[in-house]
């Protein structure tokens, strides 16, 4: 028997597509306040959205009718025709926020309209007005959404922790920062005061206060215009590109989207700038005829659909690609000129230039041993190496010369030739080998930092970190938390470098790590495994081997060949290779 469902089940359904989380509460209110021309908005949070989500705004308000009508399914004042739906310009047009959010929470919503003398109070509880009462108020709408899915047990139970639903909530707010720097907004968080943007002029300047004044060294503008699009932000600098995605925004006609399509417009201009498992920073805004996409394919709104896709593709990468000439990331050289490099007027043109002079000291030898007091790096001696390797070395290989080669690679002399070994990759093997027994075996091996530095958090970061502060000790990291949100760390795990920018570094990654790999989740064999190498290639990738001793290479390459599986990297690519006396002859024929 075919029936239509009443509107508190209906409602309850269209809740599942529209409110998630708390995070997209938090979304959708935000949303409404900037579409009601509000110049201030403060977003109130408590238990991470569970107990109370709170956003009171200066815009224009409604009347008490208008309160009451809002929370009706598909009630709007953005669209009155079908035409309309080609060209919205504003964020919520469909009508079915506000009644989904009322279908799975308490709502008490406070507004007043700058028509009215007085305003009104409308409370809404599983989609029904409760009551509603004349109060004073000041000019735009206050709305209270209190115990969220507390009608719907199996939605709540499936959130998850608070510091990862703080951490929605934390990016919704930054998209609607970014995309109007004109608003000030305020973010608290159980009485905490989070965020606390002023209205400024610009985007560079919006995210600079989101993400901190550092990032200015890392930005390039991007601004490029077409009769198809318009794009205009900015990206980062290939150097800064960071393991783990984040700071990745796209957003058309002043609404974010995400699009991996377009995404890949981007990588591909950073096509042979960054390591394969780095992605860069980028900030892009697109304004173009809102005819010309599509906003309403996806229920939460955050995917758009453009008209000449492969088109915007093309703009983006090329548009991209000359930020990065802009910045000297890619050659500009003009083949179409022949055109040389001037010579100085002052540079005496008749002077044959001298060949620089240079000084040897007979004293010095570079294969010569440095003393086994100056090898601090390590504690403990390597184990003896795996049985079967010692026969490819000369039997005088303990006291054989070794030569470091721009600190990549150690050159040491074997029976048939040479062997050249991979620094990075060798120290790699060692330290995953090492990281994963201490996983295994709950024993970190640690070491003090140069000097306990203070290190500030961003609020993700230290919701990350706070989430996962049982690990620490397991992963070899000692800090402390200060009250302001940042972080003290005291010791490091062996292999990081222990200066105050390793120790940056080493936080950055680690961030990166537990947002992939949770700590509830690290008594799983394959997370352990992950875990121990991203640390493996966190430390060796921060770390500089120029000035590697001959000790410390002799001690890698001992170190290397007690490692089971040594021939090879635990990220890729082999850690050694031999050249013998044929191939030298070839080389040298």
């Amino acid at each position: 028997m075919i029936k239509v469902l009443p509107p508190s089940i209906s409602n309850l359904i269209a809740a599942g597509e529209v409110v998630q989380r708390p995070a997209s509460v938090v979304k959708e209110l935000v949303e409404n306040s900037i579409d009601a021309l509000a110049e201030n908005i403060t977003i109130t949070i408590e238990d991470s959205g569970r107990t109370l989500i709170r956003v009171t705004d200066d815009g224009c308000g409604m009347s008490p009718e208008e309160a009451k009508i809002c929370f009706e399914r598909h009630a709007t004042s953005k669209i009155s025709s079908a035409t309309d739906l080609t060209s919205i310009m504003t964020y919520g047009f469909r009508g079915e926020a506000l009644a989904s959010i009322a279908a799975v929470s308490e709502v008490r919503l406070t507004t007043r309209s700058k028509n009215d003398e007085t305003g009104s109070r409308t409370v809404f509880r599983e989609s029904v007005m409760t009551s509603q009462e004349e109060v004073a108020a000041p000019v735009g709408t206050d709305i209270q959404v209190c115990n969220l899915f507390y009608n719907v047990p199996a939605r709540r139970k499936f959130l998850k922790s608070d510091a990862s639903e703080w951490r929605q909530i934390l990016g919704e707010f930054s998209r609607v920062a970014l995309c109007r720097p004109e608003v000030a907004l305020r973010l608290v968080h159980n009485k905490k005061e989070v965020f606390n943007l002023h209205s400024v002029r610009n985007v560079k300047q919006r995210i600079l206060d989101l993400e901190g004044k550092d990032l200015h060294k890392e930005l390039l503008d991007v601004d490029t215009t077409t009769s198809i699009v318009s794009v205009s932000g900015f990206v980062g600098r290939p150097e800064s590109a960071r393991k783990r995605s984040g700071f990745q925004y796209f957003f058309v006609n002043g609404r974010f989207f995400k699009s991996p399509y377009l995404h890949k417009a981007v990588m591909k201009a950073y096509e042979n700038l960054i390591p394969e498992d780095a992605a860069p920073s980028y900030y892009l805004f697109f304004e173009t005829d809102p005819t010309t996409v599509d906003i309403n394919i996806h229920p939460a709104k955050t995917e758009v659909k453009f008209e000449a896709e492969s088109d915007v593709f093309t703009i983006v990468q090329a548009a991209v690609r000359e930020a990065l000439g802009n910045g000297s990331f890619m050659p500009s050289i003009d083949f179409e000129h022949n055109q040389y490099p001037d010579v100085s007027a002052d540079f005496p043109r008749d002077r044959v230039p001298q060949m620089p002079k240079v000084k040897i000291d007979p004293s010095f030898n570079p294969f010569k041993t440095a003393p086994r007091e100056d090898m601090d790096f390590i504690d403990t001696l390597p184990p003896e190496p795996v049985k079967g390797y010692s026969k490819i070395f000369e039997d005088s290989y303990s006291g054989s010369p070794l030569l470091v080669i721009a600190g990549r690679y150690i050159v040491t002399p074997i029976r048939s030739g040479m062997m050249v070994v991979h620094i990075r990759r060798a120290k790699e093997r060692i330290l995953y080998d090492r990281y994963l027994r201490s996983l295994d075996e709950a024993s970190p091996i640690s070491h003090q930092a140069m000097f306990p530095c203070s290190i500030a958090l961003s609020p993700e970061q230290n919701s990350l970190l706070t989430e996962n502060a049982n690990a620490l000790p397991a992963l070899g990291f000692c800090v402390e938390f200060t009250e302001e949100g940042g972080l003290n760390v005291l010791a490091l795990p062996e292999g990081y470098c222990s200066s105050e920018e390793g120790a940056k570094k080493a936080i950055e990654d680690l961030c990166a790590i537990f947002a992939e790999s949770p700590s509830n989740q690290m008594l799983r064999a394959e997370v352990r495994h992950g875990i121990a190498l991203k640390m493996a290639q966190s430390a060796t990738r921060n770390s500089s081997y120029k000035n590697l001793s001959h000790t410390e290479a002799q001690l890698t390459i001992d170190t290397l060949f007690a490692c089971p599986g040594n021939e090879y990297a635990p990220g890729g690519g082999r850690c050694f290779c031999t050249i013998n006396e044929k191939d030298i002859d070839s080389r040298l024929s």
